[in-house]
């Protein structure tokens, strides 16, 4: 806060700030993680929780030169949720396929919405609702059918520094937000998330 006071950067202070309260609400879920702790629902903007994740990872982007393709065609964006839990699993996608793409790859994330009644060939849909899906897909290394089968499992993973709660967390913040989560991938070919949401407004 002392720091805050003497920066100029309004929008340096208002990122710092709010990441503050994203560290904040990650360090209570993680204590209460065994415990399901429940996010706090409001109306947000799926493409702003999605801005804002990007910019959080941009310094790893332009590191690595990677291209960030954006196609948010989704149209309301409302749905109900915590933007600081949407942030945190939205963060943990991105990094992971930055993770699995050397120099030069390509990061390309994309939003559309499923009418009701719409089919979706990796996704159970609820039939008579609107649906926000989010894609986000990377030109990395790929994940093996062996490893893919395991992926949410706690504690499994393939980095060597990882902690194997990423994709967990992820999937639960998903999962408490009344959303579905997908993933396909190849060996050498990349990976594709998928995630669906329940529209709001």
């Amino acid at each position: 806060d002392l720091l805050l006071e003497k920066q100029q950067d309004a929008e340096l202070v208002e990122v710092v700030r709010r990441e503050i309260g994203r560290i904040d609400a990650i360090v209570s879920g993680m204590r209460s993680f065994a415990a399901s702790s429940r996010p706090s629902f409001r109306e947000v903007r799926l493409h702003e929780i999605l801005e804002h994740s990007l910019r959080l990872v941009r310094p790893q982007l332009e590191a690595r030169s990677v291209s960030l393709t954006r196609s948010f065609l989704a149209w309301p964006d409302i749905l109900l949720g915590d933007d600081y839990q949407l942030q945190q699993a939205f963060v943990n996608l991105f990094l992971n396929a930055l993770d699995s793409m050397g120099p030069n790859g390509t990061l390309s994330v994309a939003t559309d919405v499923l009418p009701p009644g719409a089919m979706d060939g990796k996704l159970p849909t609820a039939t008579g609702l609107a649906r926000l899906r989010l894609t986000i897909k990377d030109n990395g290394i790929g994940i093996s059918r062996e490893n893919l089968a395991r992926l949410f499992e706690p504690f499994f993973t393939t980095k060597p520094n990882g902690t194997g709660l990423g994709l967990l967390i992820t999937q639960r913040i998903i999962q408490e937000h009344r959303g579905a989560i997908a993933v396909e991938s190849e060996p050498d070919k990349g990976t594709t998330f998928e995630i669906l949401f329940p529209t709001s407004g």
